[in-house]
């Protein structure tokens, strides 16, 4: 999202400026640093890139329409213009706040902001955020310091595909020069209903996909284009009609401030960010307030007018102080922080604004001659890569995230033991030290996902059965079935299996978990492929003669028809029991792990913090270890053939639940058992295993 002024107009020029377009870049860039500060109170504040997005179109658009690119020399001139405005002030930002982030967050956070410098200084982070949403080992990670780059890769995205555009288009009118703007009219046209329409569909798909790329928020930009094209002849017709032009201009910021207080992400940006687009469109079609009552006198207080001459500044610097502030203060920030991080973003905004913006806006010193503007723009975009690049070597080098935590040979009560153990009854749960690494924690999951064990909803259609050994020599006894929360126990298992001579078989599916009956899930057509995992799952393990099914799930999905969280978690007893009794009636036997506590943060960064103070992460057992209604219905079965085991007295006392437990990190992100703790679970694990084959 960022902020424009008019075409060849210095933005000490604001009274030359058309005054409620500044007003509108305060009103957007406001919503959207509150919404960032203050996320309950603003809920919708992220329209403020919509708002953005339109003025952005209408403006670029209306200079393209005065001055439509006929060769390629013209689309070099603009591509050159708006390196000039945007690149450096955005580049600089890219690389301090890189050296922020080593110098503050902790080392568990290097690597992400290292991508994400490079993906920022590329102008692509729109497409790296649509990936890392959708992944699911990465959809719980913390944000970035850069990931608001993200609206400002559309734009420039948008800048790259638009000139081409309409070149094209005055190519084809050459001969009739008269219809040009008509023809760029029904293009745009075009344009604004086909991403419309996909951005409709795509963000009932995917809507956290949907929410970042550039074909969902090309209709945003080319509804500000069309109102270009029309403006030259709408103005004149609006011009006597000054209280038509107020009415237009109340009924705009209401539909932007009402947006901007009860829209929420659920459905955006789809249709529903129509209304903030549209209520922007009407403050620019109703034009400059040249009318007695206008509220052009009103907005163009001073202060105001900074805000919007400012406001690209204002973005460019607000994130990162979200994010960097409460690391730098050792905890969240308060009304007073806010308010000084707030007039920290101001200042920064008038140093780069004066200093950077102002300074590279014009022909010079990179515009003459023009090739310094795209050596200038290669060099920007090699130096943020390079600061990127350096953070993750650095990570690598200090950190070296992919090595798996080895625990001393000659340590003792470590891990669950401290707490299971007799021995070590009476310890400090944490343990003396801490064994293993934040950094190493955060990549210590199950040999699963190396092995790619997982019914994904993105590949519907596959049904991935992994076999430990892969060798085929031991007889397959054992399944390991559930989701992401069973993956964890798969090392153990293997280990187990191999100390008594029968291998393990994997169904393992993310998001998805094994039901009888349909899922929500968040892409159309899954329900149904979801439905079938379950039943094919149990087919194989049938026809392999599998003896005992170990499950452990957290039913994240909800059951379809029914609402309520009493409603879902009583329908998942049922449902559960009824799918336990399925299982054993084909003479399986089944072994139900109790889900585990939700962390209320990201456990390697808040170890990697508190190094000297590790219980400021543990976190109260009555809100972190929810009902789990598998383990529940397993408890209540009569059959003999299931049994259940229970860990949580291994995190958890009866008032608090831990994060470093024995000094072993127990979770590489807010709710999944690193490998290396359920290896210390592996002697209880066994005994459970054991006793249910039997």
């Amino acid at each position: 999202m960022v902020s424009r002024t008019n075409e060849g107009v210095k933005p000490t020029d604001t009274h030359t400026a058309r005054i409620d377009i500044q007003w509108m870049r305060a009103l957007a860039v406001t919503l959207v640093l509150v919404y960032h500060f203050w996320p309950t109170n603003v809920k919708g504040g992220f329209v403020g890139v919509d708002i953005f997005f339109v003025i952005s179109g209408f403006l670029i658009t209306t200079h393209l329409l005065t001055k439509p690119p006929r060769r390629a020399h013209d689309l070099v001139v603009f591509w050159g213009r708006r390196v000039r405005r945007l690149l450096p002030a955005a580049f600089t930002v890219i690389i301090v706040t890189v050296i922020a982030t080593l110098l503050i967050l902790p080392m568990t956070q290097w690597q992400a902001n290292g991508w994400s410098a490079i993906w920022s200084g590329l102008y692509i982070e729109n497409w790296n955020l649509a990936w890392v949403g959708t992944n699911y080992l990465a959809s719980t990670a913390p944000p970035t310091a850069l990931q608001h780059y993200w609206s400002l890769s559309v734009e420039e995205q948008f800048y790259l595909i638009w000139p081409i555009l309409l070149a094209l288009v005055a190519l084809l009118v050459r001969k009739r020069w008269h219809r040009f703007r008509l023809a760029a009219g029904l293009v745009i046209l075009g344009v604004v209903a086909l991403s419309f329409a996909f951005s409709a569909l795509f963000t009932s798909a995917m809507p956290t996909r949907a929410y970042f790329i550039t074909p969902t928020r090309m209709w945003e930009l080319g509804a500000g284009g069309l109102l270009a094209v029309i403006y030259p002849r709408l103005a004149p017709r609006l011009e006597p009609w000054w209280w038509v032009r107020l009415a237009m201009v109340a009924a705009g910021i209401a539909a932007m401030v009402w947006s901007g207080f009860t829209v929420t992400g659920q459905g955006f940006p789809g249709y529903i960010a129509a209304i903030p687009v549209l209520g922007a469109l009407l403050v620019i079609a109703a034009g400059p307030g040249n009318y007695r009552y206008s509220l052009d006198r009103i907005l163009a207080f001073k202060p105001i007018r900074f805000v919007g001459d400012a406001s690209y500044s204002i973005y460019l610097w607000h994130w990162p102080l979200v994010i960097l502030i409460p690391w730098t203060i050792g905890r969240p920030m308060d009304w007073p922080i806010k308010l000084g991080a707030i007039a920290l973003t101001l200042g920064l905004s008038w140093l780069s604004k004066t200093f950077i913006e102002d300074r590279f806006r014009g022909s010079r010193p990179l515009g003459v001659p023009l090739r310094r503007t795209f050596i200038f723009l290669v060099l920007g975009m090699v130096a943020t890569s390079a600061v990127g690049t350096s953070a993750i070597a650095i990570t690598h080098i200090v950190g070296r995230p992919n090595d798996r935590p080895q625990i001393p040979e000659n340590a003792t009560c470590v891990g669950a033991a401290i707490r299971l153990d007799p021995a070590c009854a009476g310890q400090d749960p944490h343990g003396e030290q801490l064994l293993t690494e934040p950094l190493q924690a955060a990549n210590d999951r199950s040999v699963a996902y190396k092995d790619d064990c997982w019914w994904w909803q993105t590949k519907p259609t596959r049904f991935p059965v992994c076999h430990y050994p892969n060798t085929g020599e031991l007889p397959e006894r054992v399944a390991l079935w559930g989701n992401s929360h069973a993956g964890p126990y798969l090392e153990p298992l293997i280990d187990i299996g191999a100390t008594h001579g029968w291998g393990i078989r994997t169904y393992l599916a993310a998001v998805c978990f094994p039901s009888l009956q349909p899922l929500v899930m968040p892409l159309p057509g899954t329900q149904q492929a979801c439905q079938e995992y379950t039943t094919r799952s149990l087919e194989d393990m049938k026809a392999a003669g599998i003896e005992l099914v170990v499950m452990s799930i957290r039913p994240q999905s909800a059951i379809m028809a029914y609402t309520g969280w009493e409603a879902q978690h009583q329908v998942r007893i049922e449902m559960f029991t009824d799918l336990l009794e399925l299982i054993t009636s084909e003479g399986l036997s089944v072994l139900v792990i109790h889900d585990v506590p939700y962390q209320s943060h990201h456990t390697p960064d808040c170890v990697e913090q508190n190094r000297d103070n590790i219980g400021a992460c543990d976190g109260p057992r009555y809100w972190q270890l929810s009902s789990d209604p598998l383990f529940q219905a397993a408890e209540e079965s009569t059959s003999p053939k299931v049994s259940t085991i229970n860990f949580s007295d291994a995190l958890c006392d009866d008032t608090t639940c831990w994060d470093v437990i024995g000094g072993v990190i127990a979770y590489y992100d807010p709710g999944h058992l690193t490998t290396t703790f359920t290896r210390t679970l592996q002697p209880y694990l066994e005994d459970a295993v054991l006793s249910a084959l039997e």
